[in-house]
């Protein structure tokens, strides 16, 4: 049984003036299942527990007041405390936008004309609650966070995970921790830092807090095989390579090393160094264990014989594991290598990248520094981007050589110089000042052997004993991405959610989350910060979550013709052995992209069903003016919704028979219901308006929505409908004037005779 209260604010009096609230009262009163009508002056400055007598006496709560979208004071999660509180479902609620868009949008207009509107706008809302449903209700998610990455933004997200008591599991394709940071024996500390850090005091200190902690289950030499989204939850099956070494009870005392016959390159050292087919590739990689290289060794069995604690087993196997998690956390890192289209030798022993290059600073050159060294900048013709990070790493380079190694010539080649923040500059300039020549071209080729010739665009030539290149870094390529249903940019980076703005680490598939590099191209400290976003984010995620909106399939209507898949960016979308199609609520954000994409009708979104749409249009113009065009307008959930609210604010106004619905997304809304609404008179014409370009909550819904209701506009004078009836358009926050002109536009244009 519906028990519905009414809160009416009059918003210290100001919306009382331009609207008759008693008129207001007295008529909401009477409709079915209204228990009770609330008169509030100042609804927002009330503690929610003065309304404790309230507290378990109504089922459903409908609220006349200010903006839930843009209220600085009353907002939308404001609003759930306080259902919550009340022990109201928060899916049977619904507000009245009184304020913003009622007196704010009219302010030329006569007080009985606002007391029309505001009943109309009552009509609308009171309807949608009667067809409410409760809010999905998910419990906690499984507590155990996944991180994918054992660089410094995984190490940072696993160690902030555990300490706020939150199990995780910490996977990393490597033998060792640390990622391209390891390699590196020199770090920049910060964008203010004027100093350096060494990777071989920093990363075994971060990377032994996260193995010495009792809630990380480091899962090294490990790939995902597969993931499976189930229940709302991320079941994964793991891939450990053995390194035929026990952990456990290695002692790192390399006595294997020492009698192992196979010497091989070491690729830590990118070749540069040797090792044995056994061994640890830098003495200060964490775990503290040997490792078996079993493409080099011959399996002779010398090592086995005369380890002591018996940690070497020669037929030791490859092992798959499967546990389940409630959030991701992605922080694969980058992978720097050299494009394959570049214009002369990759393999030239005196060209070297700036990785390569780290490795071999890190050995001193083995005693012997260049003569002469250029530093070639910016591969971005090759990538398309940026990799960000390589003007800094060249004045890093350059300010060292000219510092420690005061012999060598020193000379960078650029085409945009652009350092990073202050640190970035302060070795430029310090380069500089000690005699490095930074000399902005392009270099067409580069000839010799033991000494090399550089030409550039000009045809000046430039000789060195060693070029190192700056490689672009790019995003490495994540088989598992598939499985999560998560898209990548046109650089092959995760999507992240909008507004990315304030939403930063957040990926389009629920409970999934990046950090570092994998949001992008990060410095360490940036990625450690990353990381611990992320932790945090995720540790959020678990809790379960209350959403009033989810689309759901009717299996008995489907058709099974897959069309709903491709379409949703969140991944929600699933198959099983039983079902072809469903849709799992714990990664549904109800957007709506399925419901219109359906052509068979199965999918619902519930709380703003087709049904709903269609008897709230019905609704929305009993009080209008008859001689005035009824224009009803779908508002995306935040972008173009926002935007109406700010009419009033920026002076602007809407004409008085403007109706707004607040939709999901614009592309929820099936165009078929906007001609349905007008063949059957119910508005005289329909505004569909969406996020701005590149900036759809949904990633494409805007783009969506715009082509079908360019294809439907030809079929308007078939149906004896004006053209100017049905528009799409891109509306953001700011674009409040072009919302007015676009209705104002509508309401001129169409002819009611």
């Amino acid at each position: 049984m519906k028990k519905i209260a009414i809160f009416l604010c009059d918003c210290g009096n100001n919306l009382a003036e331009k609207i008759d609230f008693d008129l207001l009262e007295s008529t909401l009163t009477t409709y079915e299942h209204v228990e009770k009508v609330f008169r509030f002056s100042l609804l927002c400055k009330k503690n929610k527990q003065e309304l404790e007598h309230l507290k378990g006496k109504f089922t459903h709560l409908l609220i006349g007041a200010c903006s839930e979208r843009s209220s600085l004071t009353f907002t939308e999660d404001r609003i759930y405390q306080l259902l919550d509180y009340l022990e109201i479902n928060r899916g049977h609620f619904e507000s009245v936008n009184l304020r913003e868009q009622c007196v704010w949008h009219h302010p030329k207009a006569s007080r009985e004309e606002l007391t029309s509107k505001a009943l109309d706008m009552f009509n609308i809302a009171y309807t949608k609650l009667l067809f409410n449903e409760k809010a999905l209700d998910l419990p906690k998610f499984a507590e155990k966070v996944l991180v994918v990455g054992g660089g410094v933004a995984g190490l940072s997200a696993s160690l902030n995970l555990a300490k706020m008591g939150i199990k995780t599991t910490l996977v990393e394709r490597e033998k060792y921790l640390g990622g391209v940071a390891s390699k590196v024996p020199f770090l920049w500390q910060s964008e203010g830092s004027y100093g350096f850090c060494t990777s071989e005091c920093v990363l075994p200190v971060l990377a032994r807090d996260v193995l010495f902690e009792e809630k990380v289950t480091p899962l090294l030499s490990t790939e995902i095989a597969s993931i499976e989204k189930k229940q709302g939850n991320f079941k994964v099956t793991f891939l450990q390579k053995n390194n035929f070494v026990n952990p456990s009870l290695c002692i790192s005392c390399g006595k294997c090393q020492e009698v192992c016959p196979v010497t091989t390159p070491n690729p830590f050292d990118f070749g540069l160094t040797q090792k044995k087919a056994i061994a640890k590739e830098n003495f200060l990689l964490l775990p503290d264990t040997y490792s078996l290289d079993p493409e080099n060794c011959t399996f002779c069995g010398e090592c086995a014989q005369i380890c002591p604690t018996k940690a070497i087993d020669l037929k030791a196997e490859n092992q798959l594991s499967t546990d389940t998690f409630g959030a991701l956390i992605l922080a694969t890192g980058f992978e720097a290598k050299l494009p394959p289209d570049i214009s002369f030798e990759p393999n030239h022993p005196k060209i070297i990248t700036f990785t390569q290059f780290e490795r071999l600073a890190a050995n001193r050159f083995f005693g012997r520094p260049p003569l002469s060294v250029v530093f070639v900048l910016c591969q971005k013709e090759h990538t398309g981007h940026c990799s960000r990070l390589c003007c800094t790493i060249a004045a890093k380079h350059a300010f060292r050589m000219a510092s420690f190694f005061m012999g060598t010539e020193t000379r960078v080649i650029y085409q945009d110089f652009k350092p990073i923040g202050r640190s970035g500059e302060f070795f430029y300039k310090q380069a500089q000042e000690k005699g490095v020549e930074f000399i902005k071209t392009r270099i067409k080729t580069i000839e010799g052997e033991e000494w090399l010739t550089l030409t550039t665009e000009e045809g000046e030539e430039i000789e060195a004993d060693l070029v190192v290149m700056a490689e672009p870094l790019l995003p490495p390529e994540i088989s598992f991405l598939k499985d999560l249903k998560l898209l990548t940019d046109e650089k092959n980076f995760p999507e992240e959610f909008q507004p990315k703005i304030i939403r930063p680490g957040e990926s389009l598939v629920e409970r999934v989350f990046l950090a570092g590099s994998a949001r992008g191209i990060k410095d360490v400290q940036e990625s450690i910060e990353s990381g611990a976003n992320a932790a945090l984010k995720a540790s959020f995620a678990l809790q379960g979550k209350k959403q009033k909106y989810v689309s759901q399939i009717d299996l008995d209507k489907c058709s099974h013709c897959g069309l709903c898949v491709p379409i949703c960016p969140h991944g929600a979308i699933l198959s099983s052995k039983d079902t072809p199609f469903f849709i799992d609520p714990g990664f549904c954000k109800g957007c709506g992209l399925c419901v219109s994409s359906c052509p068979s009708r199965a999918i619902n979104l519930k709380n703003l069903t087709d049904l709903q749409i269609l008897e709230m249009a019905k609704k929305a113009f009993e009080h209008a003016l008859p001689s005035e065009p009824k224009i009803l307008a779908f508002l995306c959930y935040w972008c173009s919704y926002a935007a109406g609210d700010l009419v009033g604010p920026k002076k602007l106004e809407l004409p008085l028979n403007t109706r707004t619905i607040r939709v999901r997304c614009s592309a929820s809304l099936n165009p078929d219901l906007a001609l349905e609404i007008l063949t059957s008179g119910y508005a005289d014409g329909v505004l569909i308006a969406g996020c701005p370009p590149k900036n759809c909550h949904h990633l494409w819904g805007n783009y969506l929505e715009d082509r079908r209701v360019k294809l439907l506009k030809g079929t308007l004078s078939t149906l004896g409908l004006p053209k100017e009836s049905l528009r799409f358009e891109y509306i953001g926050v700011t674009l409040s004037d072009k919302l007015a002109k676009v209705l104002k536009s509508m309401s001129k244009n169409i002819n009611l005779s």
